[in-house]
């Protein structure tokens, strides 16, 4: 004898990533979305959106991040949910790694110490300007400029238990400047 269980499933909230720095906002590579409190598999449907299914009542803090994507994060809470229209979008943010489409003026670097570790965490800031960057694990960063012409800036790396340092650049409107060589930092 046989037996055959149906179970029906309610879509709880369909979730779109989003990239912050492409023209349609379609993420690139591999992204993926984790949630907390849910045992159920999330699943990409064709169309792009993440759908979670039967989520159980209460908040859930949802993480989407990808291969060129850093963690973003997205607080849920399953009774503001409009059953009617279950859906939400999280903005990702790019990591160094990106692949930068042409026309964005970008400076892109790696900060290591002497051992040529990768240094994670360190500031690096503009002098005379607002732009500013933390490095990564891997020691990259990345930071968006809009300018009206090429200009020579200077950035200022610090990082607690190293000492400071300053790295002059020129940059270039519209264009991809990547320091060839990695910062070094020594340590104090």
């Amino acid at each position: 004898m046989t037996f055959l269980e149906r179970t029906k499933s309610t879509l709880s909230l369909a979730v779109m990533l989003k990239d912050d720095l492409s023209p349609d906002k379609k993420t690139i590579g591999d992204v993926f979305l984790k949630a907390t409190g849910v045992r159920k598999e999330i699943v990409q449907h064709g169309t792009g959106y993440f759908l979670l299914v039967d989520l159980p009542e209460g908040n859930h803090v949802l993480t989407g991040s990808g291969h060129f994507y850093k963690p973003g994060n997205l607080t849920v809470d399953t009774k503001s949910i409009d059953p009617k229209q279950p859906f939400a979008e999280l903005t990702l943010t790019p990591k160094s790694n990106y692949p930068f489409p042409d026309g964005l003026t970008i400076l892109k670097g790696r900060i290591v110490d002497e051992n040529y570790r990768p240094v994670a965490a360190a500031a690096i800031n503009v002098t005379t300007m607002p732009q500013s960057a933390t490095s990564e694990d891997d020691g990259g960063f990345f930071i968006r400029f809009t300018i009206d012409s090429d200009i020579n800036i200077t950035l200022t790396i610090n990082k607690y238990g190293y000492i400071s340092g300053n790295v002059p650049v020129l940059l270039k409107k519209g264009v991809v400047t990547r320091i060839i060589d990695p910062i070094m930092l020594t340590r104090q």
